[in-house]
Order: C-alpha cells, then structure tokens, then sequence
C-alpha cells in the first residue's frame, strides 16, 4: 500500500509564482507613483502654474521606463 500525501507545487514554480508576483508588486508601486505625478500636473495645469507643472513631470520619463523595464523581466 502507497501513501497517497499532498504532493505541493514543486520549488521552483513556487520560487517563479513568488518572483512574478513581486515584479508586478513593484510594478504597480512605480506606476501609482507616475499616475500620483500626473495627477499633480494636470492639477498645477488647472491652476495655471505651467512650471509647477514641468516640476511634477521633471524625470517622469525614466519611471515610466524602469516599469517597462520591470514588466520586460515577466515576458
């Protein structure tokens, strides 16, 4: 007679869940950060304060590519 145990998900699928799921955790931090950001211009916009504007928007661009970059590792 066998003993039919549990058998769980082996290591290393466990290890990749846990990896995916802390890029994406990341992932959407860095993006409610840029949005966060966004928020702030079009409410400078709003106010007419264009270079407060520019100030928020200041090194948006390279966010926006660290999370294209985080999203890359998943693909």
């Amino acid at each position: 007679m066998t003993d039919q145990k549990h058998n769980p998900k082996p290591p290393n699928e466990d290890a990749d869940a846990a990896i995916r799921d802390r890029i994406l955790y990341r992932a959407k931090i860095l993006t409610t950060a840029i949005l966060d950001r966004f928020t702030v211009a079009v409410n400078d916009l709003s106010g007419g304060n264009h270079r407060a504007a520019l100030g928020a928007l200041a090194g948006v661009e390279q966010e926006i590519a660290t999370v294209r970059s985080i999203l890359l590792l998943l693909a």
